[in-house]
């Protein structure tokens, strides 16, 4: 039996020789003699791991020559020199824990009377050996992975002496490659593999559809009924990668029972691709995704689903519009994911299991064999029963399948065409990969904000926000003449996103000042979040505010009256204050909202004249105040013009209440609302597809607007919504 020299520098020398069922034996190809770098940990007999002496201590191992680790082939190289460690590890304090500060965020808590002694080394991940192995355990080629191994001891009643218990760790060393390793550990004792490389998943993601049914400027009334329905939801199995830093760690709870965990490493960006796993094809049915989604959002999926197989559309459009719903869901997991990271603090592994390694199937050891090797899918795609011994704990994935999260699906024009066949027929599927939203749209308005790249329909994100703000004033208007065709549970989506790659603290502040106007952040809770760090990372920023037809009747109207222009500047001026601060360079913009005489002046002199109100102002911000003064008077005028359409209809019916399409002055009235509302989109300002235009509606509204805000980064999470509150009748407080 081969023995390895162990020499501490100080001319003492340890013999140890491997157990059999040792990794030292099983998986590597040369053994080495190593020696303790600097002399911290003498190898002197007589020190028992009970000694006041003894203290917390790590000491560097260099090896005499490099050494190739792994089952055929050698999959991993430990250099020649420095590149292991040898620790003892001795508790102190009320609350003494292993791995503290753990930077995987889950210490262990270790017993006054337990000792640990770990020995390991960071290897490299041979890149000559094709992409699998026992021992590459998902880590990327050509980096580096360290393991180590944490034998635990007790002092009770006698306490081992050091050199037997560091004799004993080295010669017991192990690699959790199989079954059998795992069941060959020490009650107590703890492997670690840390790495650059994936964790590998499948698992079946059910998603609540959030419909956004929309009107198009592009087609006239008088408008059909909509054949959609809310609260449908999309089940569709879905292939995860996460990539990053990560931690695989074993842990011997007793003698027959073995945690498995996945760690990422606190603070570190962890990138995630999904892959929709539902096949396309050139047939339409009722399982594939095109049939899935008119399950989720049809009223009558069958008629929408027969429809479409009616329709005239090439293989190539089949497809087209499949690739792009399964793209849309596979970015909304891939977001739901990365906030499942963020969110689930309390949850400190991503994935962690309880193995019973006296009771696994033929079946189970399988999947633990591929879960070692980076590969989960067989855990997380099977019920629990179907794995006998193996019980999970935490899956990060579980929020998704609980219906957390929503794929948002924007019908733009739907209102126009009625049926969802209808509108796939007549336009583009499209997809944005920023925010994971499945756009259908009319031919004329996936021109202005699509693309198609290999053969998926893509979105253009800023020509959406802005084409999505413009039709969401189409609609709101048919709404508020109760007119739309839509079903009351149905509501209507006003929305700003944005996706910022590297967010500075006061970008964040901007982000969520929206959610604290918004009534779903408090301000001191903003506050500690934007002073927890520095800089941000990439963040994605998504607010919506959701209208049904009682509410939209209210932003215009009051009983059969419309609204006055200055009840929306003043909507306007407010929405402001939530946006700028005082402490801001350009605070000046807040001089209308706290002088109603100098908004007045403004209004008197235009324009032209707004500078002179303005001494000393720098140019630029007084460009910015000529600017917020524009869009506010264009919203009003286009409001209470709205308003004055809505109110002729209400009046007219109220005196004729069954005048349908037939009747000659209905169908006039219904014709100017079209009109003008297509003369309001043509002309929607860009600053309405901003966080200004949300909340201007939403402070008109009376705050009464359902509002949802979610924002994803990977050190801050939060979402959170609150209902429509339904008109009462009493004025909105924000007028």
């Amino acid at each position: 039996m081969p023995t390895v020299k162990v020499s501490d520098g100080i001319n003492a020398a340890l013999d140890v020789t491997p157990s059999m069922n040792s990794a030292l034996i099983k998986y590597f190809k040369n053994l080495s003699d190593f020696s303790i770098e600097g002399a911290k940990l003498a190898l002197k007999s007589g020190v028992t791991l009970a000694d006041p002496a003894l203290t917390s201590v790590t000491t560097g191992v260099s090896f005499a020559q490099p050494i190739d680790i792994g089952t055929d082939q050698a999959e991993l190289k430990v250099g020649g020199g420095l590149s292991g460690s040898l620790a003892i590890f001795v508790p102190h304090g009320p609350t003494p824990k292993l791995f503290s500060p753990d930077p995987f965020e889950d210490p262990i808590p270790v017993a006054p009377d337990d000792r640990y002694v770990s020995f390991g080394f960071v290897a490299n991940v041979n890149d000559s050996v094709g992409t699998s192995g026992d021992l590459r355990f998902g880590f990327t080629s050509g980096t580096s992975l360290s393991l180590t191994d944490y034998r635990r001891f007790t002092t009770k009643p006698t306490a081992p002496q050091l050199i037997d218990a560091i004799r004993e760790t080295i010669s017991q060393f192990s690699i959790p490659a199989d079954i059998e390793d795992l069941q060959s550990l020490h009650a107590g004792e703890v492997l670690t593999i840390n790495g650059t490389g994936s964790i590998k998943f499948s698992a079946t993601a059910d998603l609540l559809a959030a419909v956004n049914p929309l009107a198009s400027a592009s087609l006239p009334a008088p408008l059909p009924s909509v054949a959609l329905k809310g609260g449908g939801s999309i089940s569709i199995g879905a292939d995860v990668q996460l990539s990053g830093e990560f931690q695989i760690r074993v842990t011997k709870v007793d003698d027959n029972a073995v945690r498995l965990g996945y760690y990422r490493k606190a603070g570190e960006a962890v990138s995630v691709n999904v892959t929709a796993s539902v096949g396309a094809s050139a047939d339409i049915g009722d399982t594939d995704v095109i049939g899935k989604l008119m399950s989720a959002i049809s009223s009558d999926a069958k008629a929408d689903t027969d429809e479409l197989r009616r329709a005239t559309l090439s293989s190539s459009d089949i497809q087209s519009v499949q690739e792009a719903i399964k793209a849309s869901i596979a970015r909304t997991v891939e977001i739901s994911i990365a906030t499942e990271l963020s969110t689930n603090r309390e949850q400190k592994a991503a994935f962690l299991y309880q193995i019973d390694l006296g009771s696994l199937s033929a079946a189970s050891r399988v999947a633990i064999h591929a879960a070692l090797d980076g590969d989960l899918s067989l855990l997380t795609v099977n019920p629990s029963a179907l794995l006998p011994g193996i019980k999970p704990i935490q899956d990060l994935f579980s929020s998704v399948r609980q219906r957390k999260y929503s794929l948002r699906v924007n019908l733009l024009g739907i209102v126009n065409y009625g049926w969802v066949s209808k509108l796939i027929t007549a336009g583009k599927t499209l997809y944005d990969p920023m925010t994971g939203q499945l756009v259908i749209s009319d031919s004329v308005t996936a021109s202005r904000i699509g693309t198609v790249v290999a053969n998926i329909g893509v979105a253009d994100t800023e020509k959406l926000r802005q084409v999505m703000a413009e039709n969401f004033l189409i609609t709101i208007g048919y709404r508020g003449a109760r007119s739309s065709g839509l079903a009351p549970s149905l509501t209507t989506s006003h929305s700003f996103f944005a996706l910022n790659q590297h967010t500075s603290q006061e970008t964040l502040r901007d982000e969520l000042d929206v959610s604290v106007a918004l009534g779903l952040l408090d301000e001191a809770t903003e506050t500690s979040l934007v002073a927890s760090a520095p800089e941000f990372g990439q963040t994605l920023y998504y607010a919506t505010t959701e209208y049904n037809d009682a509410l939209s009747e209210s932003l215009f109207l009051v009983g059969d009256q419309p609204r006055p222009t200055e009840f929306y500047e003043q909507a306007g001026l407010q929405a402001l204050t939530y946006l700028v601060r005082p402490a801001d360079p350009d605070s000046a913009r807040l001089c209308p909202t706290r002088d109603p005489e100098l908004w007045e002046k403004m209004k008197n002199l235009g324009q032209p004249g707004i500078k002179m109100l303005f001494p000393g102002v720098p140019d630029p911000v007084v460009g910015a105040i000529v600017a917020d003064y524009t869009v506010i008077r264009w919203w009003s005028d286009a409001m209470n013009k709205t308003g004055g359409k809505l109110s002729a209809i209400k009046r007219f019916l109220s005196n004729q209440p069954t005048a349908d399409d037939q009747n000659n002055d209905f169908k006039r009235l219904r014709g100017n609302l079209a009109s003008h509302l297509r003369s309001v989109a043509a002309n929607t300002r860009e600053e309405f597809g901003r966080p200004w235009g949300l909340l201007a509606m939403f402070i008109a509204s009376g705050k009464r607007a359902g509002r949802r805000a979610t924002l994803t980064e990977r050190g801050v999470s939060l979402a959170n919504e609150q209902l429509i509150e339904i008109p009462d009748g009493t004025e909105p407080a924000g007028g």
